[in-house]
């Protein structure tokens, strides 16, 4: 019991942290969570954010919550009889859902000329610009929007939905809206923590068993990150944080990256056996705090979900380190002899390592044009594949409704509203129709505002547009192309309005919110990228206290780094929350792979020797990296897939690079192959 003292105290440690992560942890899936100005764990009415402000404004003054949309389809077109029959038997048992304010469609909005009688639907309504956002031009389509109360958990009415749309499979219902988007994504969330990680475990156990041939070094290697995470995960649930669509992913990175500290703690053993642990600490630090620093340079972005993220997976590496040299070391020190059916092969590339170089070269020179071509933005909707029940839904809105997000902008006046205002509304709607980008702007016209303020009293959807005789808003629908540049279209919304000076207007939507997020992005990957890069060049001088040495590890590091944006062009990816995050990652990832050769070499002073030696580990953890992160490629989220498809690419080609081409590198720059010698003319130049 003795012997594995260590062992049975980070055992019991973990389980009574997963228990009370289980019962404490919180997850938010809400887009909020990386907007500069957000806390985890404190309600979005906190965000210091006006345009956050402007919505929770908007929302408390009509006292509505946020929306769900029914796309429905008929092949009959909903002019037919039997088909609206069943819109109409929906939309009355929507209307009884206690969750569910009022439901706006094509047979309660008040439009200038009455299309519906009761029980059938005119076809002229599809020539009303107003119905534009209800019905689609072949009247096949057809939109019932649903306005929740404020409610702060949004999910019992949402599957409350889901159960009553079973109901009418006829009508093909799809859904769409923030908050259905929410949903799959915290669905997805929960998969990342369970799902992923295990079929991590398995994928990576293969790779490493094929490599060492002793399934006890390959598991422990496995659960030692595990166990790290658990401890992380308690953490946060007692600080009274949260988990979020990019913290979640701390399990997978800490999983993936930390098991490859026990591969080379393993082959340490079978090298140095019970010297592991004097002659393996300086690689394996400085391997974990140089990935930890990849990390922690999210510390310098505003966004504090990227800050969260690169705490708790540096904090995850640091146990990581300190679990395996003292438990771990109690499991595995024992095999202290090579297993002679281990895989070892000697890796040699010469011939590959120049025509590497070459391709290189090339690349650099052509990357500068191919920067221009990334597109910078983040939209949650193309997190989900084309396929997708949100990708389905968003395909219709666009292609029949010409529809992406609403703008809501609310008038309010110091007196009653009066039936000059009434005019000056229908002045302004003409205008903001006009913009480009606008589909469609909604409010029901027919009747003098007056009026309309003493209905809102009686028909609910006359209150989603009238709040008072003194509050009213407008519901302008805008493109997809108007949604990515959001920002614009909010100054030429407010350019036209500044002409009203009689009027106070509140201009809110959730796409200003967004764009705010999306002005973060290239700012906050300047920010990490640069700053992780001059501190891991500064921990390898540190390390190895050799400039030239230094600046050869140093190499792959800066390459992967420039390629990973090459990637990004090859496969047309944007520039994301996500994707923004993953060049400081490899950054921290691939420099532990030159450490290991560093530190092999300044032991046998062979660079072929050094090689044989550690080549295969390095070559064994970088298979074990990749088939752990491809295994997200099998999300539903383009988000995961693409951080994925990125840090596959980045560590397959740092890990060819390292051991194919830096040897090259190794031997013209040092002399005499030894490693931290310094060039002969560098060393007569300092000696002046």
């Amino acid at each position: 019991m003795k012997r594995y003292r260590f062992t049975i105290i980070f055992l019991i440690l973990s389980i009574l942290c997963a228990v009370y992560a289980f019962f404490r942890i919180k997850i938010n899936a809400d887009y909020m969570v990386f907007l500069p100005g957000y806390r985890p764990g404190e309600p979005i009415e906190k965000i210091d954010n006006q345009d956050v402000k402007a919505l929770l404004d908007v929302s408390e003054k009509f006292s509505d919550g946020t929306q769900i949309i029914l796309i429905l389809y008929s092949e009959k077109t909903f002019f037919d009889r039997e088909s609206l029959q069943d819109v109409l038997k929906l939309q009355e048992k929507l209307l009884k859902i206690e969750d569910i304010k009022t439901v706006l469609s094509v047979t309660n909005y008040v439009f200038k000329t009455p299309y519906f009688d009761g029980s059938s639907l005119k076809r002229e309504i599809v020539g009303d610009e107003e119905a534009k956002s209800f019905i689609s031009s072949d009247g096949k389509y057809l939109l019932l929007n649903c306005i929740l109360k404020p409610l702060d958990d949004q999910k019992p009415a949402l599957r409350k939905i889901e159960a009553l749309l079973k109901e009418y499979p006829q009508l093909s219902p799809v859904l769409f809206g923030q908050t259905v988007i929410n949903d799959q994504l915290f669905k997805e969330i929960i998969k990342q923590m369970v799902l992923y990680p295990a079929m991590m475990f398995l994928a990576i156990l293969i790779v490493f068993y094929l490599q060492t041939r002793s399934i006890k070094a390959s598991f422990v290697s496995l659960l030692v990150p595990i166990l790290a995470t658990i401890v992380v995960y308690s953490c946060v649930a007692l600080i009274g944080s949260e988990l979020n669509v990019m913290t979640v992913m701390t399990i997978s990175f800490v999983l993936v990256i930390g098991s490859a500290y026990g591969l080379h703690f393993y082959n340490g053993i079978l090298r140095f056996g019970k010297n592991v642990r004097k002659k393996m600490f300086k690689p394996i630090f400085f391997s974990m705090i140089t990935t930890a620093i990849g990390f922690l340079s999210f510390l310098f972005v505003k966004i504090s979900a990227f800050r969260q993220l690169g705490l708790m997976v540096s904090s995850g590496l640091a146990l990581v380190f300190l679990i395996l040299f003292t438990s771990g070391y109690e499991l595995l020190y024992s095999e202290n002899k090579r297993n002679p059916q281990a895989i070892s092969v000697t890796i040699k590339g010469s011939l590959i390592g120049k025509t590497l170089i070459v391709a290189i070269i090339i690349a650099v020179i052509i990357t500068p044009f191919s920067l221009g071509k990334i597109e910078i933005g983040m939209d949650q909707v193309s997190y989900f594949s084309k396929n997708s029940e949100i990708g389905k839904a968003m395909k219709i809105l666009e292609r029949e409704f010409s529809y992406r997000e609403p703008v809501f902008i609310m008038m309010e006046k110091n007196s009653i509203f009066t039936v000059k205002d009434g005019q000056i509304i229908k002045q302004i709607i003409e205008k903001i129709s006009d913009l480009e980008g606008v589909s469609a702007v909604q409010f029901p016209q027919s009747y003098p505002v007056p009026t309309l303020a003493m209905l809102s009293r009686l028909q609910p959807a006359v209150g989603y547009f009238v709040s008072n005789a003194q509050t009213v808003r407008l519901v302008v629908n805008i493109t997809n192309d108007a949604y990515t540049h959001a920002g614009k279209l909010k100054q030429q919304l407010e350019k036209i309005l500044s002409d009203y000076r009689e009027y106070k207007f509140t201009v809110a939507s959730a796409a200003f919110v967004v764009d705010q997020i999306n002005s973060q992005i290239l700012q906050s990957q300047l920010q990490s990228l640069i700053t992780s890069l001059i501190l891991i060049f500064l921990m390898i001088i540190i390390a190895f206290r050799k400039f030239w040495l230094s600046i050869v590890i140093a190499i792959p590091v800066a390459l992967t780094a420039l390629f990973n944006f090459d990637f990004i062009v090859l496969f047309n990816l944007k520039l994301d929350i996500a994707t923004s995050i993953v060049a400081s990652i490899l950054v921290g990832l691939v420099v532990d792979y030159s450490i290991h050769l560093a530190h092999d070499m300044r032991m046998t002073r062979d660079i072929s020797k050094t090689i044989s030696n550690v080549g295969m580990p390095i070559l064994t953890n970088a298979l074990g990296l990749i088939a752990g992160f491809t295994v997200m490629s099998f999300s539903k989220l383009a988000l995961f897939r693409n951080i994925s498809l990125l840090l596959s690419l980045g560590i397959g080609f740092g890990v060819c690079f390292t051991l194919f081409s830096e040897p090259l590198i190794v031997q013209r720059l040092v002399k005499n192959n030894e490693a931290g010698q310094i060039p002969r003319k560098c060393k007569n130049r300092n000696s002046k």
